[in-house]
């Protein structure tokens, strides 16, 4: 990366994704497209029946199979069809490290506060100098103090510009250790979430922490210039970096987070919709997920950057009565390609879609 400063932040240039993947979606839709009905199956969480297409969810597996056999490096994927709870996915229970995607779980837990009313989000937040932090976002580029905000756009600016300032003044009033334990209550044991934004940049930095750990972000800069590892030394902190078992995620445990979001089940009702409208004005990602999706869908998603690492997670509504389906890709590289991990992403999300656009049950087919 050219500019550490610039870390754990969206990436958003524009340009044209290669004919040869369109060839490729053409291929796999022809191998996916026709179904066979099958008689109604267990499926889903708690087993409950679903129609299913018989052998077709294993047509899809094998179409994702194929797309990360040809990416230099590690992926995990897991779909699920929301309403008929058909579901796959590749390498999905290994733990990935989530980056930015990081955020949703925060997310929950700030959502599942306001719920008990120990937060409200007209609360107001005085940002501070120390409270301004490196990476993507706004909040760090403004005048502190002399920023007031709303618990609300605070976050709203995590998500759909992935502050990193607006994270760490979340994570800072709800600590990590109990939007873990949110994610332990709600089943999942492969997600946690242990550092702030700031302590994971200068953890792929090779830069100590706590020395700055509340200071202002001239501080910060002036001590990860004058701290980095000699030069010969940068792999091994970066392997150190991605290895270590901190803030990740299975592709699995994210995308079951995401569909009880969509259907109400991991906070109220009125919050999970408020998570979904938030997640929907995402601005970062536009060659992800929805990159090579068709016109007429809808999406909400976070994406995660750094290094090696290109995520991205969400809900994608089909048009019509097809329903909508959660999916996580988490890529971990050979080498530092972004193009190659949004690639990735972009065709998985494409072939899912066109799979269930032929062998969705018809309405949705609720479970």
């Amino acid at each position: 990366m050219k500019n550490d400063a610039l870390l754990f932040r969206p990436v958003v240039a524009r340009r044209r994704l290669p004919a040869a993947v369109l060839l490729l979606t053409l291929s796999l839709l022809v191998s996916i497209a026709a179904p066979t009905f099958a008689a109604p199956q267990r499926g889903g969480r708690g087993g409950r029946p679903v129609t299913t297409p018989a052998g077709s969810i294993e047509r899809l597996r094998g179409a994702l199979v194929g797309i990360a056999q040809r990416f230099s490096g590690d992926v995990g994927v897991y779909v699920h069809h929301i309403e008929s709870g058909m579901a796959t996915g590749v390498d999905e229970d290994t733990p990935y490290g989530m980056a930015s995607t990081y955020k949703v779980p925060i997310l929950v837990e700030l959502m599942s506060r306001v719920d008990a009313g120990d937060l409200s989000f007209d609360d107001r937040i005085a940002v501070q100098a120390e409270d301004q932090h490196i990476g993507s976002g706004l909040i760090s580029t403004l005048w502190a103090p002399g920023i007031e905000m709303s618990l609300r756009n605070v976050a709203t600016f995590m998500i759909i510009l992935s502050d990193n300032s607006a994270t760490d003044i979340l994570i800072d009033r709800l600590g990590t250790d109990r939007i873990t334990a949110r994610m332990r209550a709600l089943g999942f044991q492969n997600i946690h979430v242990d550092r702030t934004t700031l302590e994971l940049i200068l953890d792929y930095q090779g830069v100590p922490y706590e020395p700055v750990a509340n200071a202002t972000l001239q501080e910060i800069n002036q001590h990860s210039r004058g701290n980095r590892p000699d030069p010969v030394d940068i792999p091994a902190v970066r392997e150190a970096f991605y290895d270590l078992d901190k803030d990740k995620a299975s592709a699995r445990e994210m995308t079951e987070l995401l569909v009880m979001i969509a259907e109400g089940t991991a906070v109220s009702r009125e919050s999970s919709n408020l998570i979904m409208e938030i997640l929907s004005r995402t601005q970062t990602g536009a060659h992800r997920l929805r990159g090579l999706l068709p016109p007429g869908y809808r999406i909400s998603h976070k994406t995660g950057t750094i290094g090696r690492i290109v995520n991205d997670v969400g809900v994608i509504t089909m048009p019509g009565d097809l329903g909508s389906f959660a999916i996580s890709v988490f890529t971990l590289s050979d080498e530092p390609d972004t193009e190659g991990g949004e690639r990735i992403i972009a065709e998985m999300a494409r072939t899912t879609y066109d799979f269930f656009l032929f062998n969705a049950p018809a309405g949705g087919a609720r479970r």
